[in-house]
């Protein structure tokens, strides 16, 4: 996935008519039975050095882990996330106001006119009530008028497709989880501001595009999670690749901001923690290590030998 876990949310956004699906589902032709998981290991490396590839949302039922994802806690005494877990309140504060727009401005210029008065007929927003200790709805999609489309978008996915599984069930935060218990050092691939210039980042006109696409999702948000979900489970990167395609289609220069330009960034940081001789395991969405611009390939043309556990 191309965003680290977050450990709370600042507010939900979901549609009163429409169901969403994940950005990378994954075909079920393109599943194939494969006995690994999505743990690799850098073979020629000074120490025991791992590249695990998470999926930011999982059930109870999926632990215990495979062994190899076991051995990669064990054996690491370093860990790197896609940003440092230790700052994901200061995360989570940039990350909501890059979802704004600046003062004067607010969506109602930014995006078509036909799309906006859908979202005003169709959506509506639902904000927890905390003395209750439940959901009330809390008004017409106009009080959202200062968030850009991107953000919109976001909340608008994230409750269809993790309605039975939990991002605090994801493997990121099971990671995390056991470092700090354990003691152990944990860092970011990215720094803060990086990672939120991801999204935050976008054109107007490619915020629209995620918004428009979010919408434009078939009303099966679980079945196509199941699909990826079975994709990680068996380390197939090639379906999960698959599950890309489309928005490598629609939008080549989006899905390379999401992956691979990041995976570019990454090696050098990557490299430079191979060289340290600690033992280290790199935690990111399993997509960064799926394609012809991996950071396995990449990593393996400066001369890295990486089999996958």
């Amino acid at each position: 996935m191309f965003l680290s876990p977050q450990r709370t949310s600042c507010f939900r956004i979901i549609s009163l008519l429409i169901g969403s699906t994940l950005l990378f589902a994954v075909p079920a032709d393109a599943a194939q039975k494969l006995p690994k998981c999505c743990v690799w290991r850098v073979v020629n490396a000074k120490a025991p050095f791992y590249l695990v590839g998470s999926i930011h949302a999982l059930s109870k039922n999926d632990y215990p882990l495979a062994a190899p994802y076991q051995t990669a806690l064990r054996d690491s005494k370093r860990f790197l996330f896609e940003f440092d877990p230790n700052r994901h309140v200061e995360f989570e504060k940039k990350f909501e106001k890059a979802g704004k727009y600046p003062p004067g401005q607010d969506i109602r210029s930014k995006i078509d006119p036909e799309l906006l008065a859908w979202l005003c007929q169709n959506v509506m927003t639902v904000k927890p009530d905390k003395r209750r200790a439940r959901r009330e709805h809390g008004g017409n999609f106009d009080a959202e008028f200062g968030y850009k489309p991107w953000w919109i978008a976001q909340h608008l996915v994230g409750p269809a497709t993790y309605s039975k599984s939990s991002l605090s069930h994801g493997l990121d935060n099971y990671f995390v989880d056991l470092a700090i218990r354990e003691k152990k050092e944990i860092a970011g691939l990215e720094s803060v501001d990086e990672h939120v210039a991801v999204m935050g980042g976008l054109s107007d006109r490619d915020s629209e595009f995620i918004l428009r696409d979010a919408l434009d999702q078939p009303m099966a948000a679980e079945k196509e999670f199941s699909r990826m979900h079975k994709a990680w489970l068996k380390g197939n990167t090639d379906a999960l690749w698959a599950g890309d395609s489309r928005l490598r289609k629609k939008a080549p220069w989006i899905a390379a901001r999401f992956v691979d330009h990041r995976n570019i960034k990454w090696i050098p940081r990557i490299e430079a923690e191979l060289k340290t001789g600690k033992p280290t395991a790199i935690v990111a969405g399993a997509l960064h290590f799926s394609g012809p611009n991996s950071v396995i390939k990449l990593l393996e043309k400066r001369g890295y030998k990486i089999e996958q556990q």
